[in-house]
């Protein structure tokens, strides 16, 4: 950022540890320069490998359902469900992070709205700092928060909606409720004022901001057709067209893939090494964790003629939870992280019809994704809760190891994870059981007076 600044305020004396707000918020190229170190820290390296930025949150929550199997590696912890106390590193890293985000997202619009920068630029730029604002709630709702439909009145996450310093007193515990009405109003107020236009599919646009809420609307349960145009509005309306991707005969590893609607940039200088899950974790035939087997239970559920269908036994043993490996990742340090997908969207949309009452629709939309990965597939000829089914299993093949699907899934449906007994560690999660959701972290607790200490009482 220095080098972008005028002499005319570099030769005045100020303090070197940081620019000021007046001038990081002085001109629109300042300010999103500031966004560009928001987005980097979606690719931290924070305190250890499963600890690392976005992507962790992510893997996280593939490795606590039936689908994926973690050996005794890094993320074994979110594996095994141990990892909710809240004096445990994922409690305290995912706290920290979307906070800091939100920090950061609050500190844009603060400075923005104080800015003389012209009403158009300023709108933008708000609007940004409100998407990422209502996106790293999301995230801590989905992990600190019991199920929305089920305990819309538990209280857990504090908001704040302006800039804090050290002697800002923290805030009280806000219900889950008061959280998604906040990242609705944030979203909806954000998808007015954003713009197509971008720096980069790092970055968020009007159809990202939608693809959030969308995302938030499945979760919710409660609107129904606002999902439906949301995702629309995200993949753009063809569902055909949207779905095409080139990633899965190459590593998964590729943002410019038509199907990519946001997503962590990487190359060799701008990298997190060996950080970065997926690839890091499930590509075995690249020197890296390899720590990742598939349930073959789960592999069984893809057609030959499918595409997605990139298992093998490369090992050759006896054990039963080595028995798949996954070729959708492709390592390298500068792979490419994906965030959100137009398939994801389309997906998405199919539910919504589902619960729309519109079946036909709903089939037409799985069938454009179907006939994409599978130039084999027919078309759905389920009905009732059958359809259903065959949307969230079409959930679980396209976005296997990205965002956490199987387990936010059952999650927002009341259902519960049943491991088989290919798996190295087998469980139950029952219905609506503590384990969907972390301990608010005894830092938080400690350091802020309206949190009372009973908070973590299940």
């Amino acid at each position: 950022m220095t080098t972008s600044c005028s002499d005319e305020f570099l030769d005045e004396p100020k303090d070197e540890s940081a620019l000021t707000s007046d001038v990081v918020f002085s001109s629109k190229t300042l300010a999103e320069s500031y966004i560009t170190g928001i987005m980097r820290r979606y690719r931290g390296q924070y305190t250890s490998t499963d600890s690392g930025g976005l992507y962790s949150l992510f893997f996280a929550r593939s490795m606590k359902g039936n689908d994926l199997i973690q050996a005794d590696n890094w993320y074994a912890f979110d594996y095994v469900h141990e990892n909710r106390e809240p004096n445990y590193r994922r409690t305290v890293f995912n706290w920290r992070f979307n906070y800091e985000i939100i920090f950061h997202a609050n500190q844009l619009i603060s400075g923005v709205e104080r800015s003389n920068l012209p009403e158009l630029e300023k709108k933008e730029l708000i609007a940004v700092g409100k998407a990422l604002r209502a996106y790293h709630y999301f995230q801590l709702a989905l992990d600190y928060a019991p199920n929305y439909t089920s305990n819309p009145t538990a209280a857990k996450l504090p908001i704040m909606l302006g800039p804090v310093t050290g002697d800002t007193p923290g805030a009280p515990a806000s219900t889950t409720q008061e959280v998604y009405d906040l990242i609705k109003t944030d979203l909806r107020e954000a998808i007015a004022d954003l713009p197509e236009t971008r720096l980069g599919k790092s970055y968020i646009n009007k159809s990202v901001a939608n693809g959030i809420l969308a995302q938030v609307l499945l979760v919710t349960a409660d609107d129904w057709q606002g999902a439906s145009d949301a995702a629309v509005a995200a993949y753009g309306g063809n569902a055909a067209a949207a779905v095409v991707s080139t990633n899965w005969a190459g590593g998964f590893n590729d943002m410019t893939d038509q199907d990519w609607l946001w997503a962590m940039y990487q190359d060799n200088v701008e990298t997190t090494y060996y950080f970065a899950a997926p690839h890091s974790m499930m590509d075995h035939l690249t020197l890296s964790y390899q720590a990742t087997y598939v349930n073959s239970v789960f592999v069984n559920q893809f057609a030959d003629t499918d595409i997605r269908k990139k298992f093998f036994d490369i090992y050759g043993v006896a054990t039963p939870w080595r028995k798949y490996v996954t070729t959708k990742f492709a390592f390298t340090f500068d792979a490419d992280i994906p965030i959100m997908r137009k398939s994801e969207m389309v997906l998405i949309d199919a539910e919504a019809q589902f619960n729309l009452n519109n079946p036909e629709g709903a089939k037409d939309l799985l069938f454009a994704l179907q006939l994409d990965r599978n130039p084999a597939a027919v078309r759905s000829t389920a009905t009732g809760a059958a359809l259903l089914e065959e949307i969230l299993l079409e959930r679980r093949k396209e976005l296997y190891g990205e965002v956490g699907v199987e387990f936010m899934d059952a999650k927002r449906l009341r259902r519960s994870i049943v491991r088989d007994n290919v798996h190295r560690v087998q469980l139950t999660v029952p219905v609506d059981s503590p384990l969907f959701y972390l301990k608010v972290p005894q830092l938080e607790i400690d350091a802020n007076i309206n949190i009372e200490p009973s908070i973590n009482n299940e």
